[in-house]
């Protein structure tokens, strides 16, 4: 079998699962987001907690060695894997490698063992002397090229390209800096800005050539897949150090993008300063998490805050033991009055052993949504 039957094989079987799981569909589910309305199935993911021997084999793994077409292919075969265990799939393919997609091309080391995590730190003065890299052939972006060229030529038009994990301006400069980037502003505040000249300018000049080179029908219009800030290091400073040194260059991506996807990391100051301080907000996430650095923002205090604006609120939560079934109704109730939602969960206790509970769950789940909600 050569690779182009390979292709059509694997997308013969995304077709099914598409067709036969219409109620797990994500990106359908989208579409009644994005215009507020209900939706007919809940379509919520349910995750277990990592197992650190699982992981490690995984680690093993990714360092095997693909030539370009069956690293796309292996991707391909990831769409429908969610249904294992009844999660949402979509037709989507998403580009580079992880939250380090970007970094890459600052020179900074990737790890395969790591899920392909940011190694070491670049220097500061070496970094102001490159510039900003090339938007073109730095870092992972040939390879993302390439990696378009190939959806294009082996998968039809209903595959989406999702882009690769752009992180932000701010997360750029931590991972690619370490941890003096926040002391910078106050030992060499010019210095600082430079960098976050740097790191902003970067991220909307490749925003724009990707979009350059994947076609209009191909990409997904979703806020979180093409508008998105991740502000996971803004947790790390306090609101008043984002609001002086931080906010002025994601207000310039938000003007380059003109709305925006804010992915706060749990952190409630984050939350607050980003959906009060950035014009056009238009998606945003809250739930409990149990182990974060800066808390986490409750689901009741985003929606307080959200009030009647039209803002889309990806509620992310861990379940408590013995308590999931009845925490995550609690949930669905709100989509009552609110049709802007999406529903995930992380059992940290569950392992693959509780994989037949977590289906049955799902079961539970999707016929209370048919019963009281929809």
């Amino acid at each position: 079998m050569d690779i182009r039957e390979k292709f059509e094989s694997v997308i013969g079987e995304i077709e099914r699962g598409l067709e036969k799981n219409i109620h797990r569909r994500l990106d359908i589910a989208y579409q009644y987001i994005m215009k507020g309305e209900k939706r007919p199935y809940p379509v919520l993911s349910l995750n277990r907690g990592p197992d650190p021997f699982e992981k490690e084999i995984l680690g093993k793994e990714r360092v095997k060695e693909e030539t370009p077409e069956e690293r796309v292919l292996e991707k391909l075969k990831g769409l429908i894997e969610p249904l294992k265990l009844l999660n949402p799939i979509r037709p989507q393919i998403n580009l580079g490698r992880g939250v380090g997609s970007l970094v890459a091309s600052f020179g900074i080391q990737l790890i395969p063992e790591s899920g392909y995590y940011p190694k070491g730190y670049k220097n500061i003065d070496q970094l102001i002397y490159e510039g900003v890299p090339d938007v073109e052939r730095s870092g992972l972006i040939p390879e993302m090229k390439e990696e378009i060229d190939i959806i294009l030529s082996y998968t039809p038009n209903w595959i989406k390209i999702g882009l690769p994990d752009m992180q932000g301006p701010f997360n750029i400069a931590c991972m690619s800096f370490g941890d003096e980037i926040f002391t910078l502003p106050f030992t060499n505040e010019k210095k600082f800005h430079k960098l976050m000249e740097i790191t902003t300018d970067f991220f909307i000049s490749l925003h724009k050539k990707l979009l350059e080179w994947i076609p209009k029908d191909r990409i997904s219009i979703f806020p979180s897949d093409i508008h998105r800030i991740a502000e996971c290091s803004v947790n790390m400073i306090s609101e008043k150090m984002y609001k002086e040194f931080v906010l002025p260059y994601d207000k310039k991506i938000v003007d380059y993008f003109g709305e925006v996807a804010i992915h706060p990391c749990s952190g409630p100051h984050v939350f607050y300063a980003t959906i009060r301080n950035l014009p056009n907000v238009v998606y945003t996430e809250a739930g409990y998490i149990e182990k974060t650095f800066a808390g986490y923002i409750s689901v009741d205090d985003a929606l307080k805050e959200i009030g009647e604006r039209k803002i889309i609120l990806n509620i992310g939560q861990e379940l408590p033991e013995g308590e999931e079934e009845k925490f995550i109704k609690r949930d669905l109730e709100r989509a009552k009055g609110n049709q802007k939602l999406i529903f995930g969960y992380t059992g940290m206790h569950w392992r693959k052993k509780d994989e037949d509970y977590i289906k049955e769950l799902h079961l539970k789940l999707d016929d209370y949504w048919s019963k009281y909600i929809f």
